[in-house]
């Protein structure tokens, strides 16, 4: 019944998606203008030109050009506003490409090649149709059981160690280059092809990961113990780590960004200009409606338009995501709809953000699934233990 319930909603949420996203865009004439300014190489707003050439691979440079149009309004400071809610984007995006990884190393997904373990298709995919799309679609394929059924274990430890420098590596410092400011900083061009590189980031997160996995931990003698690395203790320690570190990157945005907001609601005059404007809540949180019939008067606009609703497209999938799979380890009896943990997800949202509460449920899953297999382990250790003493007293005996 859960996982009939949540895949019916993944689904609507990609038709969803498909309407707030691609239709929306086009009948607003965002992808008009996208497509004017990308044929000129140009960039939007500010109309500097730049090297068309990144790949060599001329049908994917053309594709490229289309997000760099679409991302270089965002970060190049021209539209304060766009910045900080992407801003917020990236941290709750990352706590959810944590959350998608962790599920793709999962014995069970890799180890059966689920398409849940696609992690680097299905990240190179959203970045150019849309998590709100895509998303949604990836995850109907995640595998949905109870505490006995579930399996969270990863083959090495290795896998999980490596997240958390492949993060850093592949996600968050090009992101920090991209976002430099230009030209005090960087060159227009070096901004540009950061952009353009940010993109890979799928990519960039992989190789972090196996030069993690492959050169790096083989220096650390801690790894060598391969009963060690299976331990349900160790393992736990290793998740534990990495949604530490998943949980403040989704944090720390969300409690900038709100308290910037909330400062631009109540004390505007705090603001220069129209920052205040900028940084309202309702210009960074709630979009225009697909079916508003609203024209965009510029990329940039358009464009915001695009990735707001593209966040709360991804915050609706990982938060069902994380529901489902909480309600049918941590509360079986509860059927489809939990109070309990609706109320304590929305709590977790407040404080953490959306993704912060969808990585707080899953690690709350984790946690019940791990002792259930300690106490599978406890237990054949203590029949073990019986087995052995009962055969030392029949053994005295004769």
């Amino acid at each position: 019944m859960h996982i009939e319930v949540r895949n019916t909603i993944f689904l609507a949420l990609a038709v969803f998606g498909y309407v707030a996203l691609w239709r929306f865009a086009g009948q607003n004439g965002t992808f008009g203008m996208m497509r004017e300014w990308s044929s000129q190489n140009r960039l939007p707003g500010t109309g500097e030109t730049y090297a068309t050439e990144f790949t060599r691979w001329r049908g994917l440079d053309k594709f490229i050009r289309s997000l760099l149009t679409i991302f270089w309004p965002m970060v190049n400071g021209t539209q304060p506003g766009s910045s900080l809610m992407c801003f917020y984007f990236a941290g709750q995006g990352i706590a959810a490409w944590i959350l998608t990884a962790l599920e793709g190393q999962r014995r069970l997904n890799k180890g059966n090649w689920r398409v849940i373990s696609f992690t680097t298709a299905y990240g190179l995919l959203f970045q150019g149709l849309g998590i709100g799309i895509i998303g949604p679609i990836f995850l109907l394929f995640a595998p949905l059981g109870d505490k006995w059924t579930s399996s969270v274990f990863v083959h090495y430890r290795t896998d999980v160690d490596a997240i958390i420098p492949a993060t850093i590596g592949g996600i968050i410092v090009p992101t920090v280059l991209m976002s430099l400011h230009e030209p005090t900083v960087i060159s227009l061009e070096q901004k540009v092809d950061l952009i353009r590189l940010w993109q890979f980031f799928p990519l960039l997160f992989r190789l972090g990961q196996r030069v993690w996995t492959g050169f790096i931990s083989v220096w650390l003698s801690s790894y060598g113990d391969e009963l060690a690395e299976k331990d349900p203790q160790v393992q736990r320690r290793a998740f534990r780590r990495v949604y530490t570190f998943g949980l403040c990157c989704a944090a720390v945005p969300h409690v900038g960004t709100i308290a910037i907001s909330l400062m631009s609601l109540f004390f505007p005059s705090f603001f220069a200009g129209s920052l205040a404007t900028e940084f309202h809540p309702w210009n960074l949180f709630v979009p225009v409606s697909p079916l508003s019939g609203a024209q965009a008067r510029t990329v940039g606009e358009g464009a915001h338009w695009f990735l707001q609703w593209d966040m709360i497209l991804m915050f609706c999938t990982y938060l069902v995501w994380a529901y489902f799979a909480d309600i049918t380890v941590k509360y079986p009896d509860s059927g489809v709809v939990s109070p309990h943990l609706i109320l304590r997800m929305l709590g977790w949202s407040l404080l953490f953000g959306p993704m912060g509460a969808a990585l707080l449920a899953m690690w709350e899953r984790d946690d019940v699934v791990f002792d259930a297999e300690e106490q599978k382990i406890e237990s054949r250790k203590g029949m073990a233990a019986k087995i052995a003493s009962f055969s030392k007293t029949e053994y005295k005996g004769d």
